[in-house]
C-alpha cells in the first residue's frame, strides 16, 4: 500500500525497534529528500545516474532464525520473504517461505555497515536488525548495492536472482532469468558492491 504520511528517516540507516509505520507500507521519496543526493537531485540533468528511476521502498521486519550467527553487510543486501504476508523479511534464503527458483526474493535491506558506521561490529549491527523494523528497495535505482554472491558470466545487464541457501544470497547469470529477479545489473563489480536497477522490470514504479 502507498500511504501519504510515511516516518521516513534515512532508510540506509532508520532502524526502529518498534514499528513506525504499518508492515507492508509503500513509499518513493520526493526528488531531493533521499540522503544519496547526488544520484537524486531536484537540478540534475539527464546526465545523472538514477535520475529517471527514482526509488520504492517497502517498510518490513527483519527476522532471522539464526540470529546469534549473522552480520551486518557493507552495503543494502537482499532478503526474502518469510511467509504470504510480504511483510517480513530474512537475509537467509533456507528461511524463505518456499526456496523454488529463489522465488521469495523481497528485495534489498537498506541498513548497512558503511552508513551506520563503527560505533558497533558488523555482528553487532545485525543483532540490532533482528530486533528492528526498517526499509528495503523493491524498486528503483539503487546505487551501491552488494554484489552477488554467485556470478555466472556475469557483468553489466545480466539478471541478478534469488538463490535457495545462503545469507545475503543472490546470483548473477544471464541463464538464470528464469528465476524470480532483485534486478539487472546495471555497473561492473567493484569493491564488492554495483549499481542495480531493482526488479529489472522498469524504470518507473508510480502509484
Amino acid at each position: 500500500m502507498y500511504g501519504p504520511y510515511p516516518r521516513f528517516a534515512n532508510p540506509l540507516t532508520q532502524l526502529d525497534n518498534t514499528a513506525k509505520n504499518p508492515l507492508g507500507f509503500v513509499y518513493s521519496p520526493p526528488w531531493g529528500s533521499y540522503p544519496n543526493s547526488a544520484v537524486f537531485s531536484t537540478t540534475a540533468g539527464n546526465s545523472t545516474k538514477g535520475y529517471g528511476a527514482p526509488p520504492v521502498f517497502k517498510y518490513v521486519y527483519f527476522y532471522d532464525s539464526a540470529a546469534l550467527t549473522g552480520t551486518a553487510q557493507i552495503a543494502p543486501a537482499p532478503v526474502y520473504y518469510i511467509d504470504e504476508s510480504f511483510t517480513t523479511v530474512t537475509p537467509n534464503a533456507a528461511d524463505a517461505f518456499f526456496t523454488v527458483n529463489g522465488a521469495c526474493v523481497a528485495g534489498y535491506w537498506m541498513p548497512n555497515t558503511t552508513s551506520l558506521g563503527t560505533s558497533n561490529t558488523a555482528a553487532a549491527w545485525y543483532l540490532q536488525f533482528v530486533q528492528s523494523y526498517g526499509w528495503i528497495q523493491i524498486g528503483g535505482f539503487l546505487p551501491g548495492a552488494l554484489a552477488p554472491t554467485t556470478t555466472t558470466g556475469a557483468g553489466v545487464g545480466v539478471p541478478i536472482v534469488g538463490l535457495t541457501t545462503g545469507s545475503w544470497a543472490s546470483s548473477s547469470s544471464a541463464s538464470a532469468s528464469v528465476s524470480k529477479q532483485l534486478g539487472v545489473q546495471f555497473s561492473a563489480i567493484a569493491s564488492g558492491v554495483c549499481d542495480v536497477l531493482v526488479n529489472g522490470q522498469s524504470t518507473f514504479w508510480g502509484s
